[in-house]
């Protein structure tokens, strides 16, 4: 088994426990590598080959060690290899990587021994002539358009062809179920169970009293042309944004292929939600 581990940079505090996890890993005979900027903050970790930049040839599973930002580079590294991958928090909400290294023994036997389910996540794929030369079109949470000054923009959706009436907005999210408790969430847009085969349209702080968000088909093919007064507008993917000017046009699909991520046994979507985001807290619901 190799085992590829990508991350950023650490905090010192939690090295032993890191430093334990692939000592467990490789006592298993797994091989472990390490991403560039993980290896260069953990300069004493010893045994774990050159480091990679591109996801070295023969990986079996790759490990995200940071926050959910670090599980979004995770995903865009493995691309359309069908890789899975496990996500470890040591960031702050830890919504996507929301396992601990509280027991890495327990990861490291999971991992062994299978102890696992794999989920895939539908993936976003943008096309337009915004992206420069060789950018990744992918996105696992969300894609979205916004204004970059205090004025209000105007964003024209159409869904496999037929039009949807303006939004005059901040902007507008088009978002996977796993992105649905992400930025989507923080408009005001559903939660959506990860397996659920659909995408949101979320508005951005709309001015308009009628418009609310809308879930379609995953097979939907969504056109959308932003107009902005004298001013470009963000258009972001996940946690990637370029800067694009009035009219700019750019199609939203579902992308050919999933990502592949690992939930250890013993923890649900739902659980999640009851531990990261508090889902249901209210002292009514105390358990005798």
């Amino acid at each position: 088994m190799q085992i590829a581990i990508n991350g950023r940079s650490v905090e010192t505090g939690q090295w032993s426990e890191i430093e334990r996890l692939i000592q467990f890993l490789q006592q298993q005979n797994a091989v472990v590598r390490l991403s560039r900027s993980l290896a260069d903050n953990l300069s004493g970790v010893e045994n774990c080959g050159e480091p990679f930049t591109s996801l070295p040839a023969g990986t079996d599973g790759v490990i995200s060690l940071g926050g959910d930002g670090t599980f979004l580079e995770s995903v865009l590294l493995v691309g359309d290899s069908g890789i899975p991958v496990l996500g470890i928090n040591t960031g702050r909400l830890g919504f996507l990587a929301n396992t601990t290294l509280r027991e890495p023994e327990k990861i490291t036997e999971a991992l062994v021994h299978r102890r696992y389910t794999i989920e895939e996540r539908l993936l976003l794929r943008v096309s337009g002539d915004f992206l420069p030369e060789g950018d990744i079109p992918y996105a696992l949470n969300e894609i979205g358009i916004q204004k970059y000054l205090p004025a209000m923009i105007t964003v024209k959706a159409e869904i496999n062809g037929e039009a949807l009436p303006d939004y005059w907005a901040d902007g507008l999210l088009v978002s996977t179920p796993t992105g649905s408790t992400a930025y989507s969430m923080s408009v005001g847009g559903p939660i959506v169970a990860p397996g659920v085969n659909c995408l949101l349209l979320s508005p951005i702080a709309s001015h308009n009293l009628s418009t609310r968000p809308l879930v379609v088909d995953d097979q939907s093919v969504i056109k959308i042309r932003v107009i902005t007064r004298n001013s470009p507008a963000i258009l972001s993917l996940d946690n990637r944004t370029y800067e694009v000017v009035s009219g700019t046009e750019f199609t939203i699909s579902k992308a050919p292929f999933t990502a592949k991520t690992l939930r250890l046994s013993g923890s649900s979507f739902f659980s999640t939600l009851h531990e990261k985001l508090l889902w249901g807290t209210d002292k009514r619901n105390t358990l005798d």
